[in-house]
């Protein structure tokens, strides 16, 4: 029943922000390896939206995601889901145990100065952005290169394949 309610919710959502999420969600499993399952992509991609974020920049997590959860044994279900809510609500503890230290009064003073105003002028949807830069230079930089060479765990794949059919 949640997983019918979340799919008319995210049509909905992509309706009114002018995307279609489900292929969106589909942009998400892929870049993991399928190692996420469709429910996990659909609500990363209609938190991820609701947020203000773009598919691109969501995809980007993906990857960062596949890559901590591959170095620091973790579930890439669990790390996407924590760069996501993390980005969202501008809570670098969130980040913390993937080993992405981002400071988010660096992350806004950065994207300021790129803009040529000041941090403290900068909208609630800027600062998001920032910390959402911050996020996936520093996620690529540590993640990118592992997500790319080290194919995703079989298991995972499974595992996700099993939600799906449940």
């Amino acid at each position: 029943a949640q997983f019918e309610q979340l799919k008319t919710g995210l049509t909905q959502l992509g309706a009114a922000s002018g995307q279609t999420l489900s292929v969106m969600a589909k942009g998400l499993r892929e870049v993991t390896g399928n190692a996420i399952s469709v429910e996990e992509a659909m609500r990363g991609a209609a938190l991820g939206i609701s947020g203000g974020f773009q598919g691109a920049e969501l995809e980007g997590l993906a990857k960062i995601a596949k890559g901590a959860a591959q170095t620091l044994g973790r579930d890439l279900g669990d790390a996407f889901d924590r760069l996501t809510r993390g980005a969202i609500k501008l809570e670098p503890e969130i980040l913390d145990e993937l080993g992405i230290m981002v400071r988010l009064d660096d992350a806004v003073e950065n994207y300021a100065t790129v803009l040529g105003k000041a941090a403290g002028s900068l909208s609630q949807a800027e600062r998001r952005q920032a910390f959402m830069n911050a996020i996936l230079e520093q996620g690529a930089a540590k993640f990118g290169q592992i997500a790319d060479e080290v194919d995703t765990n079989v298991f995972d794949r499974l595992g996700a394949t099993f939600g799906d059919l449940t």
